[in-house]
C-alpha cells in the first residue's frame, strides 16, 4: 500500500485541513479502502516568515530532519502544507530519495488546465514572506501566468488574519469583513479569482461572506497526493500480478 507523508505543523490547523481534504477526495466505501497517511505535525519548525523577513533561525534543518523522518517511516512521497516553506523546497527534496510534491507547481498546472486568465484577473493572498521571495511569481511566470498582489496596508491585514488562524482565532475574526471588502474591491476592478497562497487562507476564505471564485492550493495538493498514491498502488498491484504469473 502506498503511504503519503505529510510534513506538517505549519500550522496545525492547515495540516488538519489538508488531511480532511485528502479524505474527502478519496473514493472509499470502508475504512480499509482509504489511503495510508503518515502525518508528522512538527510544531518545532522555526517560523518561515521570521526567517525570511527578519533573519531569525532558518527552518531548513528542521524541515530536512522532518522529511528524513517521514522517509525512514515508510512514506512513498511527501507533501508540505505550507506555501512559505517551499522557499527551502530544493534542500528538502535533495535530502530525501522520495518525491516531494510542490504545492505551487500544482497551482500552476491547475490554472493552465482550467480557464485561461489574463493579467490582472488573478490575485494572490499569501504571507508577506511568500510574496517577497517571489515563490509564486517565479513558478507561475514560467507558465506565462501573471497576477496581482495586495497593497502594503492590505497585506498587513492579511498577515494579521493568518496569525489569528495560527492562534486558533478563526471564529469571529474581526479581519473577515475587511478581507471581504478587499476582495469585493478587486473584483469590481476585474479580478476573477483569488489564490489562497497560504495554507491558513482557505480556512479564512471559507468564512468570508460573498460569492468569490477562489483557488485553493491545499485542495489541489490533496487531490494530487490522492491521485499519486492511487497510481502507486495500481503499479504495485500490477507488479505483484506479474510476479505471480512468472
Amino acid at each position: 500500500m502506498a503511504m503519503i507523508g505529510v510534513l506538517g505543523g505549519m500550522g496545525p490547523m492547515a495540516t488538519a485541513d489538508l488531511f480532511v481534504k485528502m479524505i474527502e477526495n478519496t473514493k472509499a466505501q470502508t475504512d480499509q479502502e482509504h489511503l495510508s497517511i503518515l502525518i508528522y505535525n512538527n510544531p518545532h519548525i522555526p517560523s518561515r516568515i521570521d526567517a525570511i523577513l527578519h533573519g531569525t533561525l532558518s527552518p531548513e534543518a528542521e524541515l530536512v530532519r522532518s522529511a528524513k523522518l517521514l522517509e525512514r517511516s515508510g512514506a512513498d512521497f511527501i507533501v508540505i502544507p505550507c506555501n512559505t516553506a517551499h522557499f527551502w523546497f530544493a534542500a528538502v527534496q535533495k535530502a530525501v530519495t522520495i518525491p516531494v510534491l510542490h504545492i505551487i507547481d500544482t497551482v500552476a498546472e491547475h490554472l493552465l488546465q482550467s480557464q485561461k486568465y489574463e493579467a490582472q484577473e488573478i490575485m494572490l493572498f499569501a504571507t508577506e514572506a511568500t510574496i517577497r521571495t517571489g515563490l509564486y511569481q517565479q513558478r507561475l511566470s514560467q507558465k506565462g501566468l501573471a497576477f496581482l498582489t495586495p497593497q502594503p496596508e492590505e497585506q498587513n491585514l492579511i498577515s494579521q488574519a493568518i496569525a489569528e488562524v495560527k492562534g486558533g482565532q478563526l471564529k469571529g475574526s474581526p479581519c473577515l469583513e475587511q478581507i471581504r471588502a478587499i476582495m469585493e474591491r478587486y473584483r469590481s476592478k476585474g479580478v476573477k479569482a483569488f489564490i489562497a497562497g497560504c495554507t491558513e487562507i482557505p480556512l479564512l476564505f471559507a468564512k468570508v461572506q460573498g460569492d468569490f471564485k477562489t483557488v485553493d492550493p491545499t485542495l489541489l495538493l490533496a487531490q494530487r497526493a490522492v491521485q499519486l498514491a492511487r497510481k502507486l498502488e495500481r503499479q504495485e498491484q500490477e507488479r505483484r500480478a506479474l510476479c505471480i504469473r512468472v
